[in-house]
């Protein structure tokens, strides 16, 4: 039997052992671990010398450029002084350049002004001025006043209905002068009301269209109402609006709804008084990050003429162009409503490009109760839009429909 120190001795040299082999079994396994994050860190290092920059091609690096250097801001949406005006013109005058002077810092930044004037070598004129003050009474009111001079010599003409034809084609000068104000208020976000009301005074004649004919040599009075005559209208009226888009100048998500109702008083001839309802419905639907887009419109335009009162043919509402029936000339539907729908998948090809796939589907109608989805026209096609700063400064879209295939070259968004 062993003794108390030899147990006590035994005790000792087993801890001993114990404490040994823990330490010989822990040392390989820490430097096992120091070993393992040193070579990550090591490979990381070694990573991040070897990093090379994205690699940009073509269009996209070029675009990059442009918005790195703020060439496109100055030129178009942009910076406070003295810049360029790119369209503006009625599509079918030209290409539209001219100067163009903004300032939006006025008052605080609570007052805009903004002036400019283009024209083409078609010989089609704009001069307008605008003056907006967007923030009054604590940003719960807003005011805009426009005031315009345009002179457009080469506006198509078919003749009136849905069933005018393209070998009709005729055209004529507009000549415009109009005085516009908006006064609106925002009681809470994103609804809007309030009046807006002014003065238009227009000028038809002969167009500068050369191997068409004029639409006084084809057209009369009796088809074609204010066609030897023009007047003078004050107009006035009201609208609402619901609007809680994201980003209005290139929507990714919400909607957009509005209402106007406007009287247009003849103020020479007493023949051309009537009334025009606009509605106008836009929603946004995103997926996928808000990198794809399914945009939808539908809008209609109704007119009410007063008595015995003739609704003049450059006021009607009109289909057919860059704006809507994408697949048609433009102007081509002429009548007194209109109704419009158009569909758009958008997605986005890098910063500042995206692409988009587009439906339309319209008519014109002589009878408001026409106004419905029977025999409508419709067009279909493809599109690229720049964009900049939140919004689309350029686009271009090419439409197909059984007229033959139009291609659009247009500063602004669609809708």
């Amino acid at each position: 039997m062993a003794s108390p120190r030899g147990w006590k001795a035994a005790g000792i040299a087993g801890l001993l052992q114990c404490l040994l082999l823990g330490l010989l079994v822990s040392l390989p396994l820490e430097a096992q671990y120091q070993t393992r994050a040193e070579e990550i860190e090591a490979a990381r290092k070694k990573k991040a010398e070897n990093l090379k920059p994205e690699v940009e091609y073509g269009i996209e690096k070029r675009m990059n450029k442009l918005d790195q250097d703020r060439v496109i801001e100055r030129l178009t949406v942009g910076a406070n002084g003295l810049g360029v005006r790119l369209g503006g013109l009625p599509t079918g005058q030209g290409f539209a350049l001219g100067p163009q002077y903004r300032r939006q810092d006025l008052a605080n930044g609570n007052l805009t002004f903004r002036t400019s004037a283009a024209g083409s070598l078609s010989k089609a004129l704009l001069f307008d001025l605008q003056l907006t003050a967007p923030k009054l009474a604590g940003e719960k009111m807003f005011f805009d006043f426009y005031a315009m001079h345009r002179n457009s010599p080469r506006i198509d003409y078919f003749g009136q209905g849905p069933d005018s034809r393209l070998g009709d084609r005729t055209n004529f000068r507009l000549e415009e002068n109009s005085y516009s104000f908006t006064l609106g208020v925002r009681p809470a976000k994103p609804f809007m009301f309030g009046v807006i009301g002014g003065w238009y005074q227009p000028n038809a004649g002969p167009g500068n269209r050369s191997g068409i004919a004029v639409t006084e040599e084809v057209f009369t009075e009796a088809t074609t109402p204010g066609l030897s005559e023009q007047t003078d209208f004050l107009h006035g009226g009201v609208f609402v609006q619901f609007d809680y888009r994201d980003l209005p100048g290139t929507p990714r998500k919400g909607g957009n709804y509005v209402a106007k109702l406007a009287h247009y008083n003849d103020r020479d001839l007493n023949r051309h008084d009537h009334r025009r309802l606009e509605l106008d419905a836009q929603q946004y639907i995103p997926f996928f990050n808000e990198k794809r887009v399914i945009a939808l419109r539908a809008r209609t335009v109704m007119t009410f003429e007063n008595g015995t009162s003739v609704l003049p043919f450059y006021m009607q509402p009109i289909l057919g162009g860059s704006d809507d029936l994408r697949g048609f000339r433009q102007w081509r539907f002429y009548d007194s409503n209109l109704i419009i729908a158009n569909a758009e998948y958008r997605w986005e090809v890098f910063s500042g490009m995206d692409m988009a796939l587009f439906f339309d589907a319209g008519k014109v109608t002589p009878k408001r109760s026409q106004i419905n989805f029977h025999d409508l026209e419709a067009s279909a096609g493809f599109g690229v839009r720049f964009n900049i700063q939140n919004s689309v400064f350029m686009r271009i879209d090419t439409g197909f429909s059984h007229e033959g295939t139009q291609i659009w070259l247009k500063f602004g968004n669609v809708f």
